[in-house]
Order: structure tokens, then sequence, then C-alpha cells
């Protein structure tokens, strides 16, 4: 054999010998320290917080027997056969769908309602015709003064917290008025150091409307001549005003069933015309008794109502969890009762002539109610 064919045939053993040796190793490793002893009771990690703290949706259903809109007689004009001046009430069913969460730094809550009126409130004031619909949205949202610095700063005798609050309002109607309102509202919410949830929210209040409330010399059809000339579409933008707020989610815990006081409560400030100074003068705004204006505005001088009231709003309920009563589970299905007064409703003066002679009583709403919430969970 060749030393060239005895390298190579050395070379070849040694790398087989290098590989038995290492495959050994693996298999029964030498000098290796003993396997660590599993540990007892140590219980694993938390599970991450969710995000939603709170996330809850539910769906409602509310009949109000005597409900109202101001201008709308409810069965006296509009109703073949009715009497002007009676009858201003009608049946308001209503559909909610509303959704609430809570989350590190705030909460946010919407509401959307879907309300059907009876005959007595017919679509474009149209006697006869069936009853007017109206989509009504309402949003809310806080960020809260104690998450956002981290610590209890805004936590004292008086305050649980103190919380920066906007959100808003969007509605239509295709009643005899046909309404289409939007607002904004901005400013400070103070959860009040009381038990339950009690919450006042002091806001500035900005809304904008359109309907056809006074309109005139616009080219539709049965639209009026305007008094002044010129012409009034019905657009209206009001001044910012002060708006309050409260809120109140009370249990009942002294009664022997699972019932809460739930209470809400809003203030507008009179927000003024919402018209433009032409558009005041086109539906005789600009006239006074004497002749031309001379400083007496002709509503004021009339006591009608192009200048808005304080608007009161004050809806009270009593909830009876039904599923925790009936089957033991606490917030599915409930059941209330409750009463919602509305003052000069809208803003409007429900001492001016339209709504105290032509359509009495339409500018208030006072009427209890009933209805039912279904909770997803």
């Amino acid at each position: 054999m060749s030393i060239k064919h005895k390298l190579l045939f050395a070379t070849t053993a040694l790398a087989i010998a290098f590989a038995a040796a290492a495959g050994f190793a693996a298999d029964v490793p030498a000098n290796a320290p003993p396997a660590a002893a599993p540990a007892a009771n140590i219980p694993p990690p938390p599970a991450p917080a969710p995000f939603f703290l709170v996330n809850d949706t539910s769906v409602s259903f509310t009949w109000y027997p005597s409900a109202t809109d101001p201008g709308v007689a409810g069965g006296s004009n509009v109703v073949p056969g009715g009497i002007a001046g009676q009858s201003n009430t009608f049946n308001k069913y209503v559909g909610t769908v509303t959704h609430f969460d809570a989350w590190a730094y705030g909460t946010n809550f919407f509401n959307l309602d879907f309300l059907q009126s009876d005959g007595r409130d017919p679509t474009q004031g149209i006697p006869g015709a069936r009853g007017a619909v109206e989509v009504y949205g309402f949003a809310r949202s806080t960020i809260g003064g104690n998450a956002v610095f981290g610590n209890k700063i805004f936590s004292n005798l008086v305050f649980k917290d103190i919380s920066f609050e906007w959100g808003g309002d969007a509605n239509t109607e295709n009643n005899q008025l046909g309404p289409e309102k939007k607002d904004i509202v901005l400013g400070v919410q103070f959860a009040l150091n009381l038990p339950g949830t009690v919450n006042l929210a002091v806001l500035a209040y900005k809304e904008w409307n359109h309907n056809f409330f006074m309109s005139c010399g616009t080219g539709t059809a049965n639209t009026p001549t305007c008094i002044g000339g010129g012409a009034f579409t019905g657009d209206r933008e009001f001044q910012w005003i002060p708006r309050l707020e409260l809120l109140i989610s009370e249990p009942l815990t002294f009664l022997p069933w699972p019932i809460t006081w739930n209470s809400f409560t809003g203030v507008n400030f009179p927000k003024g015309t919402g018209i433009s100074q032409a558009n005041l003068c086109a539906i005789g705004g600009c006239l006074s008794v004497s002749g031309p204006f001379t400083g007496t505005n002709f509503f004021t001088a009339n006591n009608a109502s192009a200048f808005t009231k304080v608007e009161v709003f004050e809806d009270n309920r009593l909830t009876l969890d039904v599923s925790k009563l009936a089957w033991g589970k606490p917030g599915i299905l409930e059941a209330y009762v409750g009463y919602r007064y509305w003052y000069n409703k809208f803003g409007l003066d429900h001492n001016a002539a339209l709504f105290a002679e032509f359509a009495p009583g339409t500018a208030i709403e006072s009427t209890a109610y009933i209805g039912t919430t279904y909770h997803f969970r």
C-alpha cells in the first residue's frame, strides 16, 4: 500500500472514530448535572387584563302612551273629523340599541332610537297617513382625570373623579315639521362621592337644526309667502349655551327584589332663535306694531316662539333585573316602568299661541312608560 493510500485510510478511520464517540457522548452524557425538581404550588402568570373592563350591548323596547311633538295637534287637526284643541297626545313606540363600555382611561356610551308614532302624528302631517318615523342617535365619551395622571388627584370628600366629556346628538323625522337636528357638547363631568353612580356634567352645547316651522318663500309646495320678503328655508344655527346633565343609578338594596333607580336630567339654557337677521325679517321678525323695525321685535311683542326658553328634560325609571330574580343570572333581561317630563320641549315656549291654543300642551311632554331590555352576554 502506498503512503498516499495509508494516509487516506488513517484519516477515514479517525473520522469514523470521532463520529462514533460523538454519537455515544450524545446518547450518554458524561458528568451532566441532575435535572431540576419541578416547582411546587407556583401559580401560572396572570392573564393580561382585557382592554374593556365593562363591555355591554343591549336592545330595548319602550311604549310611551302620551307622547307629544311641538305644533303637532295629535289628532285634533290631522285626523279627519278631529276637533281643534283636543287630543294632542299620541302613542310612540321606541326600539333602542345601546352600547356602554369602560376601559382604562374612560367610558363610551352610544344610543340609537327608532321611534314610531301612531296615526295622530302622521307622516308629513297628511291626515290618515301612517305615523311618522324618527331616528335619534346620542353619544357621550369621557376621559378620567385620575386615570390620565395615574393617581387619585381628583378623589376627595366631594368627588370620586373628574373627567373630560364630549359627544353629540343627531336626528331626522318625517312628520309635518321634518326636523333634522345635530348638536355637539363638551365639558367636564364630576363623579360625586355618593353611593351608587351620581355624575354631574357641566357642558357647552351647540345646535344646528332644519325644519319647516315658520319656513316661507322657498318655492316649495304649500309654503306661505314671507311677510317681510325674501325666503327662509328653515335652517337654524343656535348660539353656544350652557347645558347641565345629571345621571343617577342607585341599586335599591333595601328591597327584597333586584331593583335599580335610574334617572337622567338635562337642562338647556335659552339658545336664541337660531335664525339670521335676514331670515328673521323674512318671517316678519323685523316688523313691529307701528311699522318697520324700530327695536321692538314682532315675536317678542306677540309672545311667539322664535326665541327659545329654558328646556328641562327629566326621566326616571325603576328597573327590575328579571333574569336574576327568575333564574339567578343577573344583567341579562330587565323590565322597567318610568315617567318622563319634558318642559319647553326643544326649547320652545309652551306659552306661545301655537302651543297654547292650536296644539295646546305639545311643548310639554308628560308621560308614563313601560319597557324591557335584553343584554347580550
